[in-house]
């Protein structure tokens, strides 16, 4: 975790919340981390964290929700930090911490309740980099990859932040590298403190011309991606002309179906849109090697 990711974090728990803010927040935060045990007569769920604030507020927001039967925050060891948990119990009264009972869909729930969800997801799984390095990137992690899309639709809908998808180690991460958007998230967590912090460095990186050395990078980039998307799409077309695309295998051919539909997009979003198609996950190195059994059909039809 970044010192400026812990920063944020600090300053989201030194926050006071409304009540039903608290009960947004928490059910984010279960979702997201829990542990549970299914024992009938006595239902228990663990929440933990790496942070130690975080698992202080967490702690406090159930003592003030009325959780009187829980025990005491537990410290254990792991590898060289501290894990801290709490151990929740006697669930058949609070239905709403349960994991997916706290419908952020519903056009009802206030705009400063989806605020606190968000600061929720952020305390488990967000991570940004520090202002002072070279790339600016914001990320959070889920598991589920419908409650990811839920989330993606929830930011750009109501806070007008332009989320991309992208998979890692069977996770998927939603991320932001754009400064201005980092900074609209900061504001949207109620950090003005962190967002002073993030401010105050892209200033002095703007006088260095480092954005605009990397703005340069990024249509280098996305040259390079239209250049290639455009050659795929030739030898796809041409191997259709030649009734060789049986001789690709099942997943080349969706992937080159793709390709054709999606002709700007990178190796990374046609492995989103292959998950979309398909159900089945493939990184960017397999999209890349799916790549190159298309070139190699294309050169035997060409030589035969």
């Amino acid at each position: 975790m970044s010192s400026f990711t812990m920063m944020i974090k600090d300053e989201i728990c030194q926050k006071s919340f409304e009540d039903c803010c608290q009960k947004s927040l928490l059910s984010a935060f279960v979702r997201l981390n829990k542990l549970t045990n299914n024992n009938k007569e006595n239902q228990e769920i663990k929440l933990y964290s790496f942070h130690e604030p975080t698992i202080n507020l967490i702690f406090q927001l159930l003592k003030n929700q009325g959780w009187e039967n829980y025990s005491e925050i537990l410290t254990k060891k792991y590898k060289k930090a501290n894990r801290y948990l709490i151990e929740v119990n006697n669930l058949s009264n609070g239905i709403w911490l349960k994991s997916k009972d706290f419908d952020i869909t519903n056009k009802n729930v206030k705009k400063h309740c989806l605020r606190a969800y968000i600061a929720g997801i952020f305390l488990v799984s967000g991570s940004i980099n520090s202002p002072t390095t070279s790339n600016y990137h914001l990320e959070l992690q889920f598991n589920d990859y419908q409650f990811v899309k839920t989330i993606q639709k929830l930011l750009l809908d109501n806070f007008n932040l332009d989320f991309k998808i992208i998979i890692r180690r069977n996770k998927f991460i939603l991320y932001l590298k754009k400064s201005n958007d980092i900074s609209e998230f900061l504001k949207l967590l109620d950090c003005p403190q962190a967002v002073f912090s993030f401010e105050d460095q892209r200033i002095k990186r703007e006088l260095l011309n480092t954005i605009n050395r990397f703005n340069n990078i990024d249509i280098s980039n996305q040259q390079k991606t239209l250049v290639a998307s455009l050659e795929q799409v030739k030898m796809i077309t041409k191997i259709k002309e030649l009734n060789g695309f049986n001789q690709l295998s099942d997943k080349c051919q969706i992937l080159a179906d793709l390709r054709l539909i999606n002709q700007d997009a990178s190796l990374t979003e046609l492995s989103i849109f292959y998950y979309e198609k398909t159900g089945e996950m493939i990184t960017k190195s397999g999209v890349n090697h799916l790549m190159r059994e298309l070139k190699k059909t294309y050169r035997e039809l060409l030589s035969m």
